[in-house]
């Protein structure tokens, strides 16, 4: 099993891969779905989404959450029932757990539900992708805050520092989530040719 996870105050992911012993894909998906279920109640939770096996390009069974904040994943990860539901999974799981934790834009590329490919998309991907959503964003913010009675009048650091907190704000939060699941037929092309 490899996990991963996204640190600071603008929320947290973590992506486990967990490839099932011969014989025991039907228990290891019934311990992932108990996780699921006690995942959803915890506090600061976002989601969930579960990617079954592609062999051989993918394996593992892939569990993508999110958290609010690192805080809530990290009470989440070190509570007593993760830890047992964890356990049993465990049993029916192929190999050691390898942890690596993400940080930056590559959060931002975090493989959706839907994705069948392995890892984060090539990094020309990203650049465009990112461009393409952040280049409107930034005209759209600096336009809406021209409307802001007297905000030009404020020193020009400070301008670009509130300009700099919505644009990240929109780009974490509401544009990049649905840019990426937009594109991931292009993000995370199906390299087996079927779902």
């Amino acid at each position: 099993m490899a996990e991963s996870g996204e640190h600071g105050d603008h929320g947290a992911t973590k992506i486990i891969d967990r490839i099932p012993k011969a014989g025991l894909e039907n228990q290891l998906e019934a311990a992932i779905e108990d996780v699921a279920l006690a995942m959803r109640r915890r506090p600061g939770f976002n989601s969930i989404h579960v990617i079954r096996p592609s062999p051989p390009e993918q394996p593992a069974y892939r569990i993508v959450c999110t958290f609010e904040s690192e805080e809530n994943l990290r009470a989440w990860d070190v509570s007593d029932e993760h830890l047992r539901l964890i356990a049993a999974a465990d049993q029916f799981t192929e190999g050691e757990a390898q942890r690596t934790w993400l940080t930056g834009l590559e959060t931002w590329f975090t493989l959706p539900a839907s994705a069948n490919a392995q890892g984060r998309p090539p990094v020309y991907k990203m650049a465009i992708t990112t461009f393409v959503a952040l280049f409107p964003t930034i005209q759209a913010v600096h336009a809406l805050l021209g409307l802001i009675p007297d905000f030009g009048t404020l020193p020009p650091l400070l301008q670009a520092a509130v300009a700099t907190v919505i644009v990240v704000a929109l780009m974490t939060y509401v544009i990049m989530p649905r840019f990426t699941r937009l594109l991931a037929f292009w993000l995370y092309p199906n390299r087996d040719g079927g779902h």
